[in-house]
């Protein structure tokens, strides 16, 4: 039990119930789905985008809520105290971290943003840092992580309850740093706002997120990337990004710099890559005013030297020793993240998540750089989703690919036809090949049997995913394990050939 009035310290607020009132309640948790509530709960009514939590205030009131934080003043029952604030989800935030008591305050909070690379970003930080001797968490895409603890997660950025309630579950296991992505749906619904943020890491901008359920316009999306920055102690910023001027301007932090091609505090260069039959590998020179030193990585191209750019910057500023830190990064890999799969001995095969064109266009044009023959991309597009990604996506392979066999990739309650009939638009037949399977899991099939000596594959969208999102219904999916079969059943038909002979 949690006195109200602690929880409501530093909230703005007006109430039926006069102050004095409110020292006397003491309340359980905090709730903002009805469901959760339970007697002595309170209930917090948030506005999404299609559900008005204000709805179910007297379903809360049904299973138990006595205390409601609204922003729209509802005739309620003479028992209900009602708290009403200008913003739920602002409240909400201040709320969840005083309920927990500021877990954030005491731990080292690494938040990471940008369009790509936040979740490679934050789990190289995880392992540089525990390998260095520093209990650390990781929030982001894949879910939630510390000393082997896993716990999946609804959205990027979890809702602040959410987010308060892991840093206290952190805090109480000996975690000392939490290594997290930041989205810009985490910042813009103001699930981040009462985080104190150590380092901030902005990656690099390009149109995203862009719809009627997302960011109106991409001003929009770039000042919720910026807003990290006004959160934070430190800023370490991609000087290369052409938007990095914007962040920097909005920040209000102390700015630290990384990039390859303009001058910045920490740099690369001396780029070569390297190929082996596991992986796809860069070596780089890192150069700052005091140092240089010599970096390998196991992950292709040049957006993987920011990525590991972004990660000796925060190592340098907790003061992590340098050898660490490039051991570390040598070994280091994100699951679904350029994730070479070694499964047939004369043709490579890739998982990645990229799931927009400017992902996918990193990774075909990096793919430039190792000796291959045919570049063959398997790829489909999020339904329910703006249709400007299908054009971007479709865009990129028909310029880039031999080949590309166009599939389903979380259709959700949009037909996988229509989907794959507006990426197909930017194909040309003649030019570019492709070919249309809408089951995802014949699609990999029918790519890995293809597969021809010096082939790259690319499975591009699911990356870490084990699911695909089916009329609201997430139906098991391991693309893996697919690959893994069907590249059994060929290696098996062939040596049972070679045996005949």
């Amino acid at each position: 039990m949690v006195k109200l009035t602690k929880v409501l310290e530093d909230v703005p607020f007006t109430s039926n119930t006069n102050l004095n009132g409110l020292d006397d309640i003491e309340i359980v948790d905090i709730a903002y789905s009805s469901l959760r509530c339970k007697e002595g709960y309170m209930f917090v009514a948030l506005k999404g985008e299609t559900v008005d939590g204000h709805k179910y205030v007297f379903d809360a009131y049904s299973r138990g809520a006595r205390v409601f934080v609204l922003q729209d003043d509802i005739e309620m029952a003479e028992d209900a105290v009602k708290i009403i604030v200008k913003d739920t989800r602002v409240a909400l935030s201040q709320m969840s971290a005083n309920y927990f008591g500021n877990p954030s305050k005491q731990l080292k909070v690494i938040g990471v943003t940008g369009t790509k690379g936040k979740t490679t970003i934050t789990n190289y930080i995880s392992e540089v840092l525990n390998k260095s001797g520093i209990n650390t968490g990781v929030i982001g895409t894949n879910g939630t992580f510390f000393n082997n603890i896993a716990e999946s997660t609804v959205n990027t950025t979890p809702e602040s309850y959410e987010l308060h309630r892991i840093f206290r579950k952190m805090l109480d296991s000996g975690v000392e740093c939490v290594s997290m992505e930041v989205s810009s749906g985490g910042l813009q619904k103001s699930r981040v706002d009462h985080v104190d943020f150590d380092v901030a890491i902005f990656t690099n901008l390009s149109p995203d997120h862009i719809g009627p359920k997302e960011h109106p316009t991409f001003e929009d999306y770039l000042e919720c990337k910026a807003k990290l920055f006004t959160l934070a102690k430190h800023g370490i910023i991609n000087i290369d990004d052409e938007h990095a001027k914007d962040i920097i301007k909005i920040a209000t932090c102390d700015i630290e710099t990384f990039g390859i091609e303009k001058e910045a505090d920490i740099m690369a260069t001396d780029i070569e890559y390297s190929k082996s039959i596991d992986s796809l590998g860069v070596n780089f020179v890192c150069k700052t005013k005091e140092t240089k030193s010599d970096y390998y990585i196991c992950s292709p191209g040049i957006f993987s030297i920011y990525n590991a750019l972004a990660v000796i910057s925060v190592c340098k500023y907790l003061g992590v020793d340098r050898k660490i830190t490039n051991n570390a990064l040598r070994e280091a890999k994100v699951c679904g993240r350029v994730e070479v799969l070694s499964v047939l001995p004369y043709a490579t095969i890739i998982i990645d998540y990229a799931h927009n064109g400017v992902s996918l266009e990193n990774i075909l044009k990096t793919l430039e750089h190792y000796e291959h023959k045919r570049l063959i991309c398997v790829f489909g597009s999020v339904g329910g989703r703006t249709k400007l990604r299908r054009k971007e996506l479709g865009d990129v392979a028909s310029r880039e690919c031999d080949l590309s066999i166009l599939t389903s990739d979380n259709p959700d309650f949009e037909d996988p036809i229509e989907i794959i009939n507006d990426i197909a638009k930017s194909f040309d037949k003649n030019k570019s090949k492709y070919l249309v399977e809408p089951d995802r899991k014949k699609a990999v099939q029918l790519a890995v049997r293809m597969a021809r000596e010096g082939d790259m594959i690319v499975l591009a969208g699911k990356g870490h995913e084990t699911y695909q999102l089916i009329k609201g219904v997430k139906v098991p999916f391991s693309e893996k394990e697919i690959v893994r079969e069907e590249a059994r059943k060929i290696l098996a038909a062939h040596a049972k050939m070679m045996m005949a002979n």
